[in-house]
């Protein structure tokens, strides 16, 4: 093992993930189905308070109502991904509401500041005249936002969501609930939902065209290109959350993470029928280093200027 290969053995990487989106679109249930893929390090912290929504039912519309989020929470957890070691913090956070203009201003408002907490707790550290070489990175690195199928593109309030997130954080936009809809279907909401982005000049992330150090020939050990040649051709991202119910895969017997119907089986983990494993993958592996350096020398450097925090350590060097 060579000394480089060693320190990245040894090396912990930081990530954070958000999800954000309208109520019932299934944020939650995507945390839930992250989780239940994720490889926890033996050498993990056992005292780690993992939320209640995590081991959640929602075989009932009381069920669905009792596990909905009711305010934001995070959590973290010791992962490792081919031979990687990464400390993921997952934050979660109540749907938006649709029917009240004020509340939806004040949710967004609630996530902007979370977010920017963050920046201040990074100013902090880089003001200080000795910085803390163990300081935890606990920006925001990527923010999925959780887009309604059934309204043919973006909607008014959409648009204003999402340019105000994006001043902020790298938004990966994705279709929620994707098992409702047909392939051409979906095929034609991907392309509304880029040319609203287009015409109205909303910088979500924008994943680059040539993938560097990517074979788009390279199979996984299941034989399914995990990384197609354009990422970007795939955006806005799929997504189906799996039932609570045991979906047995006839063909193989085994269980399966999916949803089931009088016409057949969705196996949520299958690329052919979403895109959650080539999402995980972006976001865990093949991009966590770009989402990382956008965040840092593009994000925040553009943003501090406007953190009060800023303003005062500017005001102090006058004086």
């Amino acid at each position: 093992m060579t000394s480089r290969s060693r320190r990245r053995k040894h090396a912990i990487s930081q990530l954070n993930l958000m999800v954000v989106g309208f109520k019932s679109l299934g944020k939650t249930s995507f945390i839930r189905m992250l989780f239940d893929t994720l490889h926890i390090r033996r050498d993990a912290k056992s005292d780690v308070q993992l939320p209640a929504s995590l081991f959640q039912t929602a075989e009932t519309l009381e069920d669905a109502e009792a596990a909905r989020t009711k305010e934001l929470y995070s959590f973290t957890l010791d992962v490792e991904e081919e031979n990687e070691k990464i400390s993921l913090t997952l934050v979660d956070s109540p749907g938006f509401v649709k029917d009240n203009e004020l509340r939806l201003d004040v949710q967004v408002t609630e996530v902007l500041r979370y977010i920017e907490a963050q920046f201040d707790i990074t100013l902090a550290e880089e003001t200080k005249v000795k910085r803390n070489p163990k300081a935890v990175d606990s920006q925001i690195h990527a923010c999925l936002y959780f887009i309604d199928n059934a309204n043919n593109g973006l909607t008014d309030k959409d648009i204003r969501i999402l340019k105000r997130l994006t001043a902020r954080v790298n938004v990966i936009p994705v279709v929620a609930k994707a098992d409702l809809l047909t392939t051409s279907q979906l095929a034609n909401l991907k392309k509304a939902i880029n040319r609203v982005l287009k015409s109205n000049q909303i910088p979500v992330f924008e994943f680059p065209e040539t993938e560097e150090g990517t074979d788009p020939d390279q199979e996984s050990e299941d034989g399914e290109n995990e990384i197609p040649p354009s990422l970007q051709s795939l955006t806005p991202f799929s997504l189906i959350a799996p039932e609570d119910a045991n979906i047995i895969d006839p063909s193989t017997g085994q269980k399966i993470r999916g949803r089931q119907y009088a016409w057949g089986i969705i196996d949520c983990l299958n690329p052919k029928h979403c895109d959650f494993v080539v999402l995980r993958n972006v976001l865990l592996m093949s991009h966590r280093k770009l989402f990382k350096d956008n965040t840092l020398e593009v994000i925040y450097r553009k943003s501090r200027k406007s953190l009060p925090l800023f303003q005062s350590h500017l005001e102090g060097k006058k004086i």
